[in-house]
């Protein structure tokens, strides 16, 4: 290195590595070797001396924390200390944007609409903006305290299609996470509408649920919620103690979501409804009712369901980091692998919900192969 360049030290180089809980990792590979280090601190030097916009070495620090964390993948964030509060205290307010979405490479992107929300907000459009604000700028924590507000609020969005690149503005209304309901069916059936995990269980459905001693329907599309801490406690709800969806870490170290409830649905015959907007915490809940007994029906799911941790960290903020993959009836990882329904049910646009259930509930089930539980790992078609 020339004489005339301020050299970063090394040991910072090492705490930048350490906070984004990185450095401890390549230590267990064997230790980051010493070409990785002079480039880093290379890099680190030249952007505070040449960069033409200067900047200290905090908002660097800051800059490649949030830099590491986002490498690790489109919903991992580093929070700083000052947004830690003010995103915990938008997490609270009672009303949301109508829709799921996760955050890629560049802007957000639509997962699954809530029911009744504008027909402009279809799964896969790309979500520009929130207001005024970019999602391109925002972390995947940002987004998540961007959508959240008083309800009734009105908030204007520009959707854009990915294939035309058109874009259009709609207005829409934060609204509450739309409440599980329970449909009554012929034959003594019922069904079990659960759009959102986040949502408590009224207590008349959760009466009907104890109730009803008939095939039950849990219709899980458009359910694309991605805390965990909703997972289990639905996990719970439904199948009971140490019913939990299993996740996978890396190295294949597997592990199961703590669920404690009473298990309403335990015992009873369940046919699970999902489709490509049954994604993250929906996937993790539908492959632990088909873990215990269930029948899954309907078309592929999203395919990719992580398990999300935040940790805390040193400087008072905090990592938001995908730690496990959930995993689907057949034991893969849910990384871009969307879970293949047992039976394959088609279903006509603006088919009314009882008729699809009623369907569902007629259809014939596969048998499950030997050794294979519940699920067939080929799709039969009902329709």
């Amino acid at each position: 290195m020339n004489g005339e360049r301020p050299i970063l030290r090394r040991g910072t180089a090492l705490l930048l590595l350490t906070a984004a809980g990185l450095y401890a990792a390549a230590q267990a590979e064997g230790g980051l070797d010493r070409e990785s280090r002079e480039l880093f601190d290379t890099v680190f030097s030249m952007v505070l001396r040449d960069y033409v916009d200067p900047k200290s070495p905090r908002e660097v620090i800051r800059g490649a924390l949030q830099g590491a964390a986002q490498a690790a993948g489109p919903e991992s964030a580093y929070i700083p200390p000052e947004e830690v509060e003010a995103i915990a205290r938008k997490a609270l307010l009672p009303a949301t944007l109508p829709l799921y979405a996760t955050k890629g490479e560049d802007f957000a992107r639509i997962l699954a609409p809530f029911p009744g929300a504008p027909e402009a907000l279809r799964p896969g459009a790309i979500l520009r903006f929130v207001g005024k604000m970019s999602t391109y700028d925002l972390t995947y924590p940002q987004i998540l305290a961007a959508f959240r507000g008083a309800e009734g609020e009105k908030v204007s969005l520009t959707v854009m299609d990915p294939e035309s690149w058109q874009a259009t503005e709609v207005e829409v209304r934060r609204v509450p996470f739309p409440a599980p309901s329970v449909l009554p069916l012929p034959g003594g059936a019922s069904a079990l509408v659960l759009p959102a995990l986040e949502a408590t269980l009224p207590e008349k459905a959760a009466s009907a649920l104890r109730a009803g001693h008939g095939p039950w329907v849990v219709d899980l599309r458009r359910c694309a919620s991605s805390e965990a801490g909703d997972i289990s406690r639905w996990a719970g709800l439904l199948l009971g103690p140490g019913k939990g969806p299993r996740f996978q870490r890396t190295g294949g170290k597997e592990g199961r979501e703590r669920a404690e409830g009473p298990g309403l649905l335990s015992g009873k015959a369940v046919r699970v409804l999902v489709d490509g907007t049954t994604a993250r915490g929906g996937e993790a809940l539908a492959s632990a009712l088909a873990g215990a007994g269930a029948l899954l029906a309907g078309q592929p799911t999203y395919g990719t369901a992580v398990r999300v941790e935040e940790i805390p960290l040193s400087d008072g903020g905090r990592l938001r980091l995908a730690t496990a993959f959930y995993l689907a009836p057949d034991g893969k990882p849910l990384k871009e692998h969307p879970i293949e329904p047992a039976l394959s049910l088609a279903i006509p646009p603006g088919e009314a919900p009882e008729k699809t259930y009623a369907a569902l509930l007629k259809a014939s089930a596969p048998p499950p192969p030997p050794g294979h539980g519940p699920q067939d790992p080929k799709p039969q078609e009902a329709r």
